[in-house]
């Protein structure tokens, strides 16, 4: 993509809204236990990722179009998604219970998602400019390359300074992680555009 295409901030976010959906729905139907392991890892990265970069830029937009209140709420949700995410994160693969923990950081992440997409990024499309939405688009999509890869429910959550300092820390940690744990990834449906 060059960099003289509009991009839409609320595409992107649903992007990768579908994007845990349909993993979500690979690690069901999946019976290899490392294709289920690269998946589930997969799922964990995209909903840390995600729910970061939509903190650190697309929320800190809200309050210029009336949904202030909004962002304080989306923040406090996606703590309890980041908070379940790590529980799946740290469980151990393969214990009994562990589709049970990842399917409650989904649900939550679903949940989520779909308030988002029902209530506000309707509101986030009529009331953004053209530009706007674009800068706002790209932001995110920067974002999205700096932020941690792996949840830290305890670092900031005010999608300042501070968090997107931890959050350099952060993903600093998380590669020296996956790295040394030799975790293994699958490739998303759905790609975001580059510029």
């Amino acid at each position: 993509m060059t960099g003289g295409q509009l991009l839409d901030v609320t595409q992107e976010i649903k992007l990768d809204h579908d994007n845990v959906r349909e993993l979500f729905e690979r690690y069901k139907s999946t019976t290899d236990a490392a294709t289920k392991k690269a998946i589930a890892n997969t799922l964990i990265r995209e909903m840390a990722i995600h729910s970061d970069a939509e903190e650190v830029t697309v929320y800190n937009d809200y309050a210029t179009i009336g949904l202030g209140d909004v962002a304080t709420h989306n923040k406090e949700e996606h703590a309890e998604v980041k908070r379940l995410v790590y529980a799946a994160d740290s469980h151990g693969f393969g214990e009994a219970d562990y589709d049970d923990v990842l399917a409650k950081a989904v649900t939550a992440f679903d949940t989520h998602a779909h308030e988002e997409e029902n209530d506000q990024l309707p509101v986030l499309r009529q009331k953004l400019s053209t530009e706007d939405n674009d800068r706002i688009a790209r932001a995110f999509l920067k974002a999205r390359t700096t932020v941690p890869s792996r949840p830290h429910p305890w670092a900031p959550q005010t999608g300042g300074i501070a968090q997107k300092a931890v959050g350099a820390q952060g993903k600093l940690h998380d590669k020296v992680v996956e790295t040394l744990t030799d975790r293994d990834f699958v490739d998303v449906k759905h790609t975001h555009p580059t510029f």
